[in-house]
């Protein structure tokens, strides 16, 4: 019975790496308000990258920073509470700004996240040539960079590897095959840690970016309630909850870069041990209990708001008074 499985599990492998290529499907998404790049030339690039099913996506804006990088990415449908779709391929350039980034998905990590090579693709590929303004150049160079990193992906040690994934996958039949009903015991607890350690990874990232998406959303409404304090409330309590609202949203600032961080720190491993695993989840678990100190933070500021609200409609009079002094 062992041996019939074992062989089926081989065809199907066979079958998937045949039927591989005509699964993929990919998109490319352009930005570029200006006009600046060549799109047919853009398109060429990226197109082996799109046949390998990746969602490029291509930003040349005037001016803008992380955040906006992040809020076009999600505007695009490619990040999503703070995680990046599996095979998101994103090029993102301001000029007044000098800012310049490169951001992909998991399905990617083994050509990008190994040594930073995604930056150093940025560093080496991108920058050169919108130092020089040829935007196209530098976009299409990057593209081929990717592609090949994809091809031959570098190893920890800083040399290139040649792709051998369709010889590992057969390899893998074969041991399973040779190595008898005690190796594949052995596999299955191993595989199963792993996916008790990858599921609780997940939870605690997503349950981390929920809380900082809702965040964002109430920080919003706060900003747009702010616009109208001066003309509600008596100096000395405008003055007051801009302080405290300053405060706390600087403090959510500090979270999302928390956040972020722990998400690049994982990404730089190819292939993240179990115990590095379990730290980010730990990681994530901190944030989330940060997110929820904002939280706090930011209601003890709403509450400041409803009491002022409150005591607006009881006493007219006296608050126009107070205005006034």
């Amino acid at each position: 019975m062992t041996r019939y499985v074992l062989r089926l599990a081989a065809a199907a492998a066979l079958l998937l790496l045949l039927a591989a290529p005509a699964l993929a499907q990919g998109r490319i998404v352009f930005t570029d308000p200006g006009g600046r790049l060549d799109r047919a030339a853009v398109q060429r690039a990226a197109q082996p990258l799109i046949n390998r099913g990746a969602e490029v996506a291509i930003y040349l804006v005037q001016s803008g920073d992380a955040s906006d990088f992040r809020s076009r990415l999600t505007k695009d449908g490619l990040l999503r509470d703070g995680l990046y779709r599996t095979k998101m391929i994103a090029i993102y350039v301001a000029l007044d700004s000098r800012y310049s980034s490169i951001s992909s998905g998991d399905g990617w990590n083994e050509a990008l996240a190994v040594n930073n090579n995604r930056d150093l693709i940025r560093t080496q590929k991108l920058n050169p040539g919108l130092s020089s303004s040829d935007y196209t150049g530098a976009f299409t160079a990057t593209l081929g960079a990717i592609e090949a990193a994809i091809v031959s992906p570098p190893s920890p040690n800083g040399s290139l590897n040649v792709s051998t994934t369709p010889l590992a996958i057969l390899g893998l039949v074969l041991a399973l095959t040779i190595g008898g009903g005690a190796l594949y015991a052995g596999r299955r607890r191993a595989a199963k840690i792993k996916a008790d350690a990858d599921r609780q990874l997940k939870d605690a990232r997503e349950g981390a970016a929920a809380l900082i998406t809702e965040l964002g959303q109430r920080f919003r409404n706060a900003e747009e309630k702010a616009q109208y304090d001066r003309v509600s409330y008596a100096p000395r309590d405008v003055d007051r909850l801009h302080e405290a609202q300053a405060a706390a949203k600087d403090r959510f600032v500090t979270v999302q870069t928390r956040f972020d961080d722990v998400g690049e720190h994982l990404e730089r491993d190819e292939k993240p041990q179990l115990a590095q695993i379990n730290a980010t989840a730990a990681a994530y678990i901190q944030v989330r209990d940060e997110a929820a100190s904002v939280v706090e933070n930011l209601a003890a500021v709403e509450q400041i708001r409803a009491s002022l609200d409150e005591l607006a409609r009881q006493a007219p009079g006296e608050i126009a008074r107070a205005k006034k002094s």
